[in-house]
């Protein structure tokens, strides 16, 4: 065994890829402070997908829309059973005291239209109160309950609050605003809820968006519920589907657990490896091939010299000729890949983890980079080349294609070479980049057209269990486009909010081994073996089930869109000379921010360029469902 490396990781679960995760964040007196509030998001969380039921539906119609929101075919028996047991469980503590359950939706439709799926599907009861966000005319903003009765309300929100815990922030100083019954006498016994902190709010939502705000609002303690894409009853192909539960019965004692003692499960930012099922995966077939994304993955952030011409465009660059007014070799080293949240040099690090990952003898693979980048390849292989990290990776490849920019450069004899990856008509997807480079190794492997292969022969006979993806991009291990193609292998990197060193709040920041040195142990261990880490057979697919007696177009599906913002540019502040060249946190009145190159979010869908950034939301991916 290599010194310094943990064994390999065994996992307890099979089905832990798709499992809801719950965490607390450190805060004074956190042993001592329960949760008196639980909030619920809706679309995705206690729905798997959301139709609306309308006014003049059928009870037939009704019942196949709660069935397609509510059930889940991939765990057997009926999850609104299990739902209501844990909502039973959840609105009592350990004393016998109520705890308030509430939920709070971004959904369109408003509280009302919420009510009446909740009403047909019996999980009402459970509520307290619905609460919808942003703030709109024309209807009520929400509802409470009391005694078994429903009624609207307007709570004290602001139109231009968007972000839950911004809102949620609010909502101590003026509970009763909130929730209207604590005004009245009520059955429910809520006073118990009365002297509520901040700290004792707990949210369950399925985008981790919402569990920071831009303004610094923090929910301390969350559940992160997975998100998968599947093909889902008779619906077809479903992305960003979620559910407590959904796929791992678990979830339930997970979040009842949680609730009763918060600070066993405090927060981390560690990386999480899955192998899909495949047919053959029981041969346990090694890896040959390793694949990085760039900003956010080797990088937590990306900052470039967008003023050195060489830099960006010359594969004959090298450090000692950087030539730009804003940064030094030193600074651009720190600010891309040294982690000011754990100890020791995050670089050297690296640099041995990668040694381990090429491996020798039989056991040999490649390492390669994918980026969705709009500097090119170039650029990624001189920031590479400044920290002693090129050396390593046999090839980079940028997407989309650009004529602006190199798209590929490979590594011969220590020599980089640039040359033109394919473009045409394959889809702008990872998943389907890497298929394409499975069939067609040697037109992303320029060393495979060398008479004797160069040493790449192995990548002829690379089947798609034999990569291994690393991304820190939820949206990059399954495609979107028709050809549904998946990563078999993949490995997602945690994400997160932070005032970084003195760029200010920076979102979606990212990076191996960033907040925890297990990273390297983890990602070591499932390259080496990674069907220590497969997933339960089969999930997500669901069979196709065609709607019992309802007709399939009665099924209105309200979109659920995204709330994860796109990356914002990456600043940092102009110093005077007598500033320290590098802080952990901001300083006020530090000067003027300068602009840094863009990194974008990987998502096709997410692919153009914020000037200024209007708002901040929080990346804390604790789990990636894959999706």
């Amino acid at each position: 065994m290599r010194s310094g490396l943990l064994p390999s990781p065994r996992r307890t679960s099979t089905a832990s890829a798709l499992r809801s995760r719950c965490a607390e964040r450190n805060f004074d007196g956190c042993e001592t402070i329960p949760v008196k509030l639980i909030v619920f998001d809706f679309d995705e969380t206690l729905t798997l997908m959301t139709y609306l039921i309308e006014e003049g539906d059928s009870y037939e119609v009704q019942q196949q829309i709660v069935r397609t929101n509510f059930e889940t075919p991939w765990v057997k028996g009926s999850r609104i059973s299990k739902l209501k047991s844990m909502l039973t469980d959840l609105s009592l503590d350990a004393l016998g005291q109520r705890r308030a359950l509430a939920i709070l939706t971004k959904n369109s439709a408003g509280a009302a239209a919420v009510l009446r799926l909740l009403q047909a599907s019996n999980l009402a009861e459970h509520f307290d109160a619905i609460w919808t966000m942003p703030w709109r005319n024309h209807m009520d903003n929400a509802m409470y309950q009391q005694d078994g009765e429903w009624k609207g309300f307007d709570p004290p929100v602001a139109m231009d609050v968007t972000n839950k815990a911004e809102l949620l922030s609010q909502v101590p100083s003026n509970l009763e605003a909130w929730l209207p019954q604590l005004e009245e006498d009520s059955e429910h016994g809520l006073k118990a809820v009365a002297k509520l902190t901040l700290e004792s709010i707990l949210l369950v939502d399925d985008q981790r968006a919402n569990f920071q705000s831009a303004s610094g609002a923090q929910i301390f303690r969350y559940c992160k519920v997975a998100r998968y894409d599947a093909q889902y009853r008779n619906i077809g192909f479903v992305k960003n589907m979620g559910g407590i539960g959904a796929h791992c019965e678990e979830d339930y004692n997970t979040l009842k657990s949680f609730v009763e003692s918060p600070s066993s499960c405090k927060e981390t930012l560690q990386l999480h490896c899955v192998e899909r099922y495949f047919a053959g995966s029981k041969l346990q077939s090694p890896v040959g091939l390793v694949v990085f994304d760039f900003d956010e993955t080797l990088t937590l952030a990306t900052f470039m010299p967008d003023d050195d011409n060489a830099f960006l465009h010359s594969l004959n660059w090298q450090p000692e000729e950087l030539r730009s007014a804003e940064w030094t070799v030193a600074d651009l080293a720190t600010y891309n890949f040294e982690s000011p949240y754990v100890g020791g040099s995050r670089i050297e690090k690296l640099k041995h983890l990668l040694s381990i990952l090429i491996g020798e003898g039989a056991q040999h693979r490649k390492l390669a980079i994918l980026s969705w980048s709009d500097v090119g390849a170039v650029a990624i292989v001189n920031l590479l080349k400044l920290v002693g990290l090129a050396e390593f990776f046999s090839a980079v490849w940028t997407r989309p294609h650009s004529s602006l920019a190199c798209c590929g450069a490979y590594q011969k004899d220590t020599e980089w070479q640039s040359f033109d990856p394919p473009a045409g008509e394959l889809p702008d997807h990872k998943a389907d980049v890497l298929h394409h480079l499975i069939s067609h190794p040697a037109e992303w492997f320029p060393q495979l057209l060398q008479p004797d292969h160069d040493g790449y022969e192995s990548l002829l006979q690379l089947k798609p269990q034999g990569v291994v993806l690393v991304d820190d991009e939820r949206a990059s291990f399954q495609s979107s486009h028709e050809s549904g193609a998946k990563v078999l292998r993949y490995c997602k990197v945690a994400r997160y909010d932070e005032a970084y060193r003195n760029c200010g709040a920076l979102n979606q920041m990212g990076g191996i081994g960033a907040h925890s040195d297990r990273d390297y142990d983890t990602l070591r261990a499932f390259v080496e073996r990674p069907w220590d880490f497969s997933q339960d057979p089969g999930a997500p697919e669901s069979p196709e089930l065609q709607p019992e007696g309802a007709n399939a177009e009665a099924l209105r599906r309200i979109p659920s869109i995204s709330e994860e913002l796109r990356k914002m540019p990456r600043k940092k502040k102009a110093r005077s000379s007598s500033s320290p060249a590098l802080r952990v946190s901001p300083a006020p009145g530090d000067g003027l921010r300068h602009q840094r190159n863009n990194s974008f979010s990987a998502s096709p869908t997410f692919t153009f360029q914020l000037d200024e950034p209007e708002g901040l939301d929080a990346e804390f991916d604790l789990v990636l469902s894959e999706s």
